[in-house]
């Protein structure tokens, strides 16, 4: 309640002494003193309603800085602004009340409508955390209602974000879950989260435990979906080589079914596949004994052409003819051929190198027999051009056939190349080791056709640098010289006959006419007192002195003139 100050003057004294001299009948005296006493009443009184009134306005006043730092720790607890303007200051203390009055009744109304906010986002953030599995967020201390707010919007925000991106994933998955269920047909078990996800509730599939079965069982099907593909290939292959071999076997080759040209990867797919390639079993079951027996005759024909024994053969059981036997045929009907031509230039080069063996083995033992001196048509120069070719084609194709054979063996580690169960490397090798063994033999001759060859050598350079003039003397020296050899090594071999000794014209390429061309010896005998001996002959441009041919007459026409 608000006390109002009454004003006490001379005016009301008087106004109050008329009335009570007029109602009580005082006289003068009496009203004197009455006056008096009113007087000192009404000051105790005054004096009662100032103190009062001071203290009430102190109170007043106390009340009023009370309240407004409570409006400023409302303010700083909720983190709103404050609108307390600088006319504040100047105003009364009546106004100043109204004034913080009014205000809190704002701050009470702002607040309560925060705090409503408030508990809708967290009743949401509880929400999105139960569905998403997260956790609530964590409350700050001496955190402000504006801040807690703000954050909790964001982290809103996140769990929103998060939200969206799984319903996203969780329909991708759906996608790819109906796909793979109707290609695999496979069955679903009781309700489950993957039963709730093909119904779309999304909802209770968003949660980090049901994603994580999702994923499981999505990584599961594409596992199976993949080996279903692979069977499905290895199905078609199937059939394809069920398609050949029937169509190489019957002259109406079977039609090629939808489910073999389409290939889907679905398990309707397979059982059809499945069900070709038993058809198709039966169908070359009707005519196995003849195809088995034709297989068993080619195979044992690239057996042969192959070279390949019995450790390397294949066992297969024609007398119990199944499915199985025919898969067995095929196999090892594919595996001859495949290795055949793998097999084949290995074989030729080992043929080849074979055949030159043994050609140099006939020739060697040839060229060291002395009854090649008494053969007709006996030519020295022949038999070192047929040495020179051995030496150059035998380490050609032995060099040949190793690099195939190491070339093959890159791709075949830790096997060995056989041919009717026997390795041809070590043969190759050891023949490889006779061969140098023998030519560093070949390359050391005897002492005495050494000797005399060198002999011939010295003479053959001595005639050389002879002037040209004596070319007759040259002739006949040279003739001696080749002569005596041959008689030596003939004279040597009939005192010897066990002992076949060689006589090596590998130094007589040195002997040459003295225009450049070879000289040769030949095989046919003088007659006279020497009978055995034979023949030097100049391979010239003078046929004259060929002692076989005789010069034949020029069969060239003459031009004549128009």
């Amino acid at each position: 309640m608000t006390t109002e100050i009454l004003p006490i003057d001379s005016l009301m004294i008087d106004r109050w002494t008329n009335q009570w001299i007029k109602q009580l009948g005082f006289n003068n005296e009496q009203l004197l003193k009455r006056n008096t006493k009113v007087e000192q009443f009404s000051r105790l009184v005054l004096d009662r309603i100032k103190v009062k009134k001071s203290i009430d306005i102190a109170k007043r006043e106390q009340l009023l800085l009370e309240t407004l730092r409570e409006y400023e720790n409302r303010l700083s607890r909720t983190g709103f602004e404050s609108d307390i303007c600088e006319e504040f200051e100047n105003m009364k203390l009546k106004q100043k009340e109204l004034f913080i009055e009014k205000k809190h009744q704002e701050l009470d109304l702002k607040e309560e409508k925060y705090i409503k906010e408030l508990d809708q986002l967290s009743q949401n953030e509880r929400s999105l955390c139960q569905i998403l599995t997260a956790t609530i967020m964590d409350i700050i201390a001496d955190e402000t209602l504006i801040k807690r707010i703000e954050r909790l919007r964001g982290y809103l925000d996140e769990l929103d974000k998060l939200k969206t991106e799984r319903l996203t994933t969780i329909k991708s998955y759906r996608i790819r879950l109906n796909n793979l269920i109707d290609r695999l047909n496979f069955k679903l078990d009781n309700p489950s989260t993957i039963s709730q996800l093909l119904d779309e509730n999304y909802e209770s599939c968003l949660t980090t435990d049901a994603l994580g079965r999702i994923e499981s069982l999505l990584i599961e099907l594409e596992c199976k979906s993949a080996e279903q593909d692979n069977y499905v290939n290895v199905l078609v292959g199937k059939l394809e080589k069920l398609y050949a071999k029937l169509a190489r076997d019957d002259a109406t080759p079977p039609k090629r079914s939808a489910a073999y040209i389409l290939r889907h990867n679905t398990a309707e797919t397979v059982k059809q596949l499945e069900n070709e390639i038993a058809q198709l079993q039966a169908q070359r079951m009707a005519t196995s004994q003849a195809y088995c027996q034709n297989m068993r005759k080619k195979i044992e024909d690239l057996y042969e052409q192959c070279q390949i024994g019995s450790s390397e053969r294949h066992p297969i059981d024609f007398d119990n003819i199944t499915p199985e036997t025919l898969d067995e045929c095929d196999r090892e009907y594919d595996r001859l051929d495949s290795m055949y031509h793998v097999r084949k230039p290995i074989i030729d080069a080992f043929e080849q190198w074979k055949v030159l063996v043994q050609q140099h083995g006939e020739f060697k033992k040839k060229s060291t027999s002395a009854a090649r001196f008494h053969e007709r048509g006996y030519s020295a120069v022949k038999e070192l051009a047929e040495r020179k070719r051995f030496a150059v084609a035998l380490p050609k194709a032995e060099r040949a056939c190793l690099n195939l054979l190491e070339q093959w063996g890159k791709e075949h580690e830790n096997e060995q190349f056989l041919i009717n169960d026997i390795p041809i490397r070590p043969i190759i090798e050891q023949q490889h080791t006779g061969t140098s063994n023998m030519t560093t033999t070949v390359s050391n001759p005897p002492s005495a056709v050494s000797k005399t060859v060198s002999m011939s050598s010295t003479a053959l350079a001595a005639i050389l640098q002879r002037p040209v003039a004596k070319d007759n003397i040259r002739k006949k020296s040279l003739r001696n010289i080749v002569k005596q050899t041959v008689e030596q090594h003939v004279s040597k071999s009939r005192h010897n006959e066990a002992d076949e000794d060689t006589l090596e014209f590998t130094q007589l390429e040195n002997i040459k006419h003295f225009n450049g061309l070879p000289r040769i010896v030949t095989s046919t005998p003088k007659t006279g007192k020497n009978p055995s001996s034979h023949t030097v002959v100049d391979m010239g441009r003078n046929k004259n002195n060929d002692p076989i041919h005789k010069r034949r007459p020029s069969k060239r026409l003459i031009p004549t003139r128009r």
